[in-house]
């Protein structure tokens, strides 16, 4: 059994979503998985200029990508744009197709999928065409007919796809792919001994993916000024190793990204920052609520107001409102606890483990 694997280097979600379904085959005996970065079979010309309106977009004019993603966001989206969805990088992705081969390809962004389907047609191959939606709410342009399984974080993110017209009996209810281990972690208070934490909450917090989270340098500014017992773990691409400050009550460990992030999530009360798919689905899996500021136009802020309306988040609007939000969670044990029971009902944590089996079924059938 052959599985290819596409992801796209737009932040990190993508590549931990991709992950997550490669370790859950590969422990069900699919020894060959191939995990790919789409955007390398795109040509520069025809790639530079999306990766970079986006970064420019959320860099500086982010008011833009939110006008562009709720406008594209209808069934009358010019065909121009989505004409394109099927024709980026087809070339390469013909021949990658031809020399591997697969039985299954799975993508966890929806060009990529697109594009597999039109290669799929134009070479007559067989195989299963999936795709992963890597957000809890979907856009038109997750609505990809060329995909014969579509896996979706939550009942709402299926609705969204129906209401684009995709035939229900293709899209599964699975959870956003998250890595194996999160389904097999320590208790939270044996995990909190193990990894040296006290009695005071342990606040975790993310640049990003991609150490892009804009609003990391003031929100982690708010926390640390708190005045409030409190251990605050970040994870930040620029720091490396690991390494302890105190500002008054609060203690501040700081580190790269590691390989047993899961085991410092499950010892967290709650996570601060943005709204990513992959973040959201972790703290849900493990029940820990979120205190969310700034996420990313459209997509994100989609996200964000799905975990506040289920009560599993709190979005503060304003930087301002970041300091009384995290001060309310950290006061109110029983606000905590009722936001992570909350967060545990939407959890996942067995989603790539579900992903996995239908599959391996689809493609044996």
């Amino acid at each position: 059994m052959k599985a290819m694997l596409l992801s796209a280097s737009f932040g990190g979600g993508h590549r931990q979503a991709a992950r997550a379904i490669e370790q859950a085959l590969s422990a069900r005996g699919v020894r060959d998985c191939q995990e790919s970065d789409y955007l390398r079979f795109v040509p520069s010309w025809e790639r530079g200029p999306v990766t970079w309106t986006y970064a420019f977009w959320l860099r500086y004019w982010p008011g833009a990508y939110r006008w562009f993603y709720h406008w594209s966001n209808r069934p009358n989206e010019p065909k121009l744009i989505t004409e394109a969805f099927a024709k980026a990088g087809l070339e390469n992705i013909r021949r990658i197709l031809q020399e591997a081969s697969p039985d299954m390809v799975v993508a966890s962004y929806a060009t990529a999928s697109a594009v597999i389907g039109r290669a799929r047609d134009i070479e007559g191959m067989k195989f299963v065409n999936a795709l992963v939606v890597t957000d809890l709410r979907a856009h038109r342009h997750w609505a990809r007919p060329e995909a014969d399984l579509i896996f979706v974080a939550a009942e709402e993110t299926k609705q969204d796809l129906l209401s684009h017209g995709l035939d229900g009996s293709r899209v599964h209810v699975t959870g956003i792919p998250i890595l194996p281990e999160y389904a097999s972690l320590p208790a939270k208070e044996t995990l909190r001994r193990e990894l040296g934490f006290d009695e005071r909450p342990v606040a975790l917090m993310s640049s990003g993916g991609t150490g892009s989270y804009r609003s990391y340098k003031p929100v982690l500014k708010t926390v640390l000024g708190l005045g409030e017992p409190l251990q605050l773990i970040t994870f930040d691409p620029r720091d490396e190793g690991m390494r302890q400050e105190d500002y008054g009550p609060v203690r501040w460990l700081r580190s790269g990204y590691r390989e047993d992030f899961p085991r410092w999530l499950g010892a967290a009360d709650l996570v601060i920052g943005k709204a990513g798919g992959m973040t959201a689905s972790e703290a849900m899996a493990l029940g820990v609520p979120m205190v969310i500021f700034d996420p990313i136009p459209g997509q994100e802020e989609a996200n964000a107001d799905f975990l506040q309306r289920h009560g599993a988040a709190l979005w503060a609007r304003e930087l301002e409102e970041v300091r009384p939000l995290l001060l309310r969670l950290l006061n109110d044990g029983e606000l905590r606890r009722r936001m992570g029971d909350s967060a545990a009902a939407l959890g996942k944590p067995d989603s790539a483990a579900r992903i996995a089996e239908i599959l391996l079924r689809e493609a044996q059938a």
